[in-house]
């Protein structure tokens, strides 16, 4: 494990209407990470109300808005954002199976302060938000589907990810700079392999294994316009030396692309300012790369939370570092487990939404996605 002393990063958790809020120092600007579930009570209306009045007051501008949930709930976020001052802005809605189990799902914003941004554009819509630091250039790319939904999942992943390619080549970037990655996927287990061969492919082609290959989650999940894959990205590229693009290690896992997926367990964004810390979907994978715990959620719920744990311990952090992450349950029956979990771990309400997904694998029940910052 590194060694390392550093004092934990003062985070502001409070709630500002239906939505929790925390406030992430940054140099010289603040980054606001925002949520609900539906277990708040309140309805997609009254969380994009409360996000356009916490705006207002701050004066922060939104770059990220994501929505996930059964039909129903994402019905309602449509019909709500048709309505609302974010009708034009890149909302990613990822829609799951209806289910009878717990309330899952909610929505989960990102949102700067101090900072010029800009649009980032492409056939004159808004797909992103681009905007500088002392340490770095940032571009945050939301909602990307393929334009031809007639394609192949292999296909429409490459259509995806050339607009990628495409968008931050208008920012000043090159994929190469891509840090983090989520790929909502229809039906994956049907095609899992195409798309990481696909992937595989492209970051051949555009040399990424020479630098590094970006966190990612790659999840199963439908998104509202009914193509096969939804994405989203993060990108930076650092100004000086001072800030570094490290690969972060996983002590109990091995590389996953030893197993043909293309990317990083995790990746870590260090400044004089503080670092970030990105943590890929992770599940019950052992060091072979084989599923551990077949049919026991419990125990696959376990040995992610000490997967995930070494990777925070490896990086000098602890659970209390965490600001935000997803817990995804293949089955809405088994949601309920994760609230004792939460608070064996002592994570605030502030940091999680709970999804009904389907996993990368069938035998694979659980999978946590987590971002975590100190100073």
């Amino acid at each position: 494990m590194k060694q390392r002393t550093q004092t934990h990063c003062e985070i502001i958790a409070e709630s500002f209407g239906s939505l929790w809020s925390r406030a992430i120092p940054k140099a010289g600007w603040s980054e606001f990470l925002l949520g609900s579930t539906p277990a708040s009570g309140a309805s997609p209306a009254r969380w994009l109300a409360d996000l356009d009045d916490f705006l207002a007051q701050t004066g922060a501008t939104l770059v990220e808005l994501d929505g996930f949930g059964d039909e129903l709930l994402m019905d309602e976020m449509r019909a709500a954002l048709a309505a609302s001052p974010f009708a034009a802005f890149p909302v990613s809605l990822m829609i799951n199976d209806s289910n009878r189990g717990p309330l899952a799902g909610g929505v989960l914003v990102r949102a700067v302060l101090g900072v010029a941004v800009e649009p980032v554009l492409r056939h004159g819509a808004t797909i992103g938000f681009r905007f500088e630091d002392q340490n770095a250039a940032y571009c945050y790319l939301g909602g990307l589907v393929p334009d031809d939904g007639s394609q192949d999942g292999a296909g429409q992943t490459t259509q995806v990810m050339a607009s990628i390619k495409d968008a931050l080549l208008d920012s000043g970037m090159v994929f190469r700079d891509v840090v983090r990655t989520w790929y909502y996927l229809g039906g994956i287990l049907s095609w899992y392999d195409d798309f990481n061969r696909a992937r595989t492919e492209f970051f051949m082609k555009h040399d990424v294994f020479s630098l590094r290959m970006p966190a990612s989650t790659g999840i199963g999940i439908a998104n509202a316009t009914g193509k096969l894959v939804l994405a989203k990205v993060h990108a930076m590229r650092p100004k000086h030396d001072g800030f570094v693009v490290s690969v972060a290690g996983s002590p109990l896992q091995g590389s996953a692309y030893a197993y043909g997926s293309a990317f990083s367990r995790a990746l870590e964004f260090s400044s004089p300012e503080g670092r970030t810390l990105h943590i890929s979907g992770s599940a019950s994978i052992d060091p072979a790369g084989e599923t551990e715990y077949v049919g026991d959620i419990k125990a696959q719920i376990r040995r992610t939370l000490e997967v995930v744990a070494a990777i925070l311990q490896e990086a000098g952090m602890e659970w209390s570092d965490a600001v935000r992450g997803i817990a995804y349950f293949r089955h809405a029956k088994d949601m309920v487990l994760w609230e004792a979990a939460r608070q064996s771990l002592g994570l605030p309400l502030q940091v999680e939404i709970v999804v009904h997904a389907d996993v990368c694998r069938d035998d694979l029940l659980f999978e946590l996605e987590l971002e975590a910052a100190t100073s």
